[in-house]
């Protein structure tokens, strides 16, 4: 087979020797993720709390025939990213079998509620909605997965992170956390208060782990996505026997302009995901522009 040329995509995104896990990765946007990554090489462990999930999506997406010749795998692992004890079960799993972590995604996220009547419906019914929503399963359960696990997730892996540099890849280790568009936005999206602020949390929490891990000791990178819609058992409402998710492309631009944005007319695709997600694993190490001793 022939080498191909350094600048070429194929030697720019290969990710041979790759080892990478990506939490929620069983369904939705980390399954997709998983799929690219694998795809180019990377040995892929997604993690959730349902092992059949897991071992469903590793079976069917992970066969050579879906990877292609050059492809890695996908293999599932049992992680609970709310469960301290859990995570660094899973640590010390990959850290016996592989011994390094190029790439982290933090993928798993939960959307839990809204209020449910509307500003429409008037001070009072408003009012008495948001409050009536749980500050337990609601908003202090989004938090928790949305937000702080990620932190504590990362602080667990980050010593197999530091190792990559000197695994067989010879690049840093580096963390993705997939965050929201709805981190960003001023509109609530349908009122979903405690996903979106969660979200935004999240992106900022990306930003000062970005600045802290690239301290010269760690020199691990930090990027974070703020994707829009794409087809999961979050957006669709469940997925089918290969745990992929499809859903109406009318109801969704019925959806959408009932937000009064029209300029979108479709969910995103795999390949879109994949684009993104294998450039932000891929690439090569910056130099830090934080203060040596910060």
């Amino acid at each position: 087979m022939a080498t191909p040329h350094p600048l070429s995509a194929a030697a720019l995104f290969n990710l041979k020797d790759w080892v990478v896990v990506v939490t929620g990765g069983g369904t939705g946007v980390g399954l997709m993720m998983a799929q690219a990554l694998a795809a180019n090489g990377a040995r892929v462990y997604i993690t959730g709390r349902r092992a059949d999930v897991l071992e469903t999506s590793a079976r069917v997406h992970g066969a050579r025939e879906k990877l292609g010749e050059n492809g890695g795998g996908i293999f599932p692992l049992v992680m609970d990213v709310t469960d301290k004890e859990s995570i660094k079960n899973a640590v010390g799993k990959i850290e016996a079998k592989e011994g390094y972590l190029n790439v982290l995604v933090n993928n798993a996220g939960v959307w839990k509620n809204r209020p449910a009547a509307t500003p429409a419906d008037g001070p009072e019914a408003f009012g008495a909605a948001m409050f009536a929503e749980e500050a337990e399963s609601h908003w202090q359960q989004s938090f928790l997965t949305n937000t702080t696990s990620p932190y504590f997730v990362t602080a667990a892996f980050l010593p197999l992170l530091a190792k990559a540099v000197s695994s067989p890849t010879k690049q840093v280790g580096n963390v993705i956390n997939n965050a929201s568009i709805g981190g960003l936005l001023r509109m609530t999206q349908g009122r979903q208060y405690s996903y979106n602020v969660s979200k935004a949390a999240a992106i900022h929490l990306t930003r000062q782990m970005a600045f802290d891990l690239s301290h010269e000791n760690i020199n691990i990178r930090v990027n974070g996505l703020a994707l829009g819609y794409f087809p999961s058992e979050m957006t669709a409402g469940g997925s089918n026997d290969e745990n992929e998710s499809s859903y109406d492309v009318d109801g969704f631009r019925g959806f959408m302009e009932g937000m009064g944005v029209k300029i979108i007319k479709r969910m995103g695709t795999a390949r879109e995901l994949a684009s993104v997600s294998t450039f932000c694993s891929s690439l090569f190490p910056l130099v830090p522009i934080r203060p040596k001793d910060s």
